[in-house]
């Protein structure tokens, strides 16, 4: 019996395989273990302001400057049995999902990369734009329009978080509770244009001089301020304190309904060296006490400060 005549094998001429691969919606590259580009598409070339001969047989490092350290780390792990990476690439100032593929011989050993980018550019783009949104939206909810620093909300959970830490390390913690004398008496003479440029300077002197990696300073409610101090005992918050009153005098806002003829603030200074025996207490009773301290301040004549502990 005659055997069956088997069919060779159908080979494409290589102008014929090129005109395949430009046909491939995606980039397509192949590059040898010495770094040479051993096949390209249009779409890969394109990516590179080239054409697929001007890419053919030259050095990756020619086209893409730096590309030789990553494929010798490439290599290295296809090397070591892996037989597919994926990472997001900058290119020329695009985006792309990078998938490469070890190309072996029937040894196994590894001769090459395939490597298919496909432009996620404009979903990047998005997904930067959304980011942008969110991060804005986060700051708008918990920063002040006015001058910029954190607002009640933030503050408040500032007190909370502040107040949990220093408990569970046994360090002191202090608060500044910050009023503006006579401001409705100067916004009524000036108006509201006037008096939110004093706020703004007030707080921009609150920012300059409160200024340490752990201290938070904010804008609690109308003409009120609010500092948090961490590690900071009594006297250290009683320091700040006085600064402060100084520096404000120093912006020197005329302010002739008041008896001192400048804009003054007082200021309530609560410190909890010892403090409650939970988060919750701790936070109240910092609060009330720089508030019962503020009081005192403006009971006092105002443009001062007064300091309370959990003893008073």
């Amino acid at each position: 019996m005659t055997a069956p005549l088997r069919a060779a094998p159908t080979r494409l001429p290589t102008a014929s395989l090129q005109a395949l691969y430009d046909t491939l919606p995606v980039a397509l590259g192949v590059i040898g273990r010495d770094g040479c580009c051993l096949a390209a598409n249009r779409a890969y070339a394109a990516i590179h302001g080239l054409a697929p001969a001007d890419v053919i047989g030259r050095q990756v490092n020619d086209y893409l400057p730096g590309a030789h350290q990553q494929l010798r780390d490439d290599f290295a792990h296809f090397d070591a049995g892996v037989d597919r990476m994926e990472r997001e690439v900058a290119c020329h100032g695009r985006h792309f999902m990078l998938a490469l593929q070890s190309v072996r011989d029937v040894d196994g050993r590894v001769q090459g990369i395939t490597s298919v980018l496909v432009d996620i550019t404009a979903r990047k783009r998005m997904q930067e734009a959304t980011d942008e949104a969110r991060r804005h939206w986060h700051h708008q909810a918990n920063h002040d329009h006015l001058t910029g620093l954190a607002n009640r909300r933030r503050m408040d959970d500032a007190v909370a978080k502040e107040a949990g830490r220093c408990l569970r390390k046994g360090v002191p913690l202090s608060m500044l509770m910050i009023d503006v004398d006579f401001f409705k008496s100067y916004n009524d003479r000036f108006g509201h244009q006037l008096g939110d440029e004093c706020l703004r300077a007030i707080g921009a002197c609150l920012r300059a001089r409160i200024q340490r990696h752990d201290d938070m300073v904010g804008r609690y409610g109308g003409e009120e301020f609010i500092a948090v101090l961490p590690g900071t005992r009594a006297a250290g918050a009683q320091q700040v304190a006085q600064h402060v009153l100084q520096d404000v005098r120093a912006l020197s806002i005329w302010h002739p309904d008041s008896s001192h003829g400048c804009v003054t603030i007082s200021i309530g200074v609560a410190s909890l060296d010892d403090l409650p025996s939970s988060t919750r207490a701790s936070c109240e009773a910092l609060l009330s006490h720089a508030d019962r301290a503020l009081y005192e301040a403006k009971a006092a004549g105002r443009n001062t400060l007064r300091v309370r502990s959990p003893r008073q």
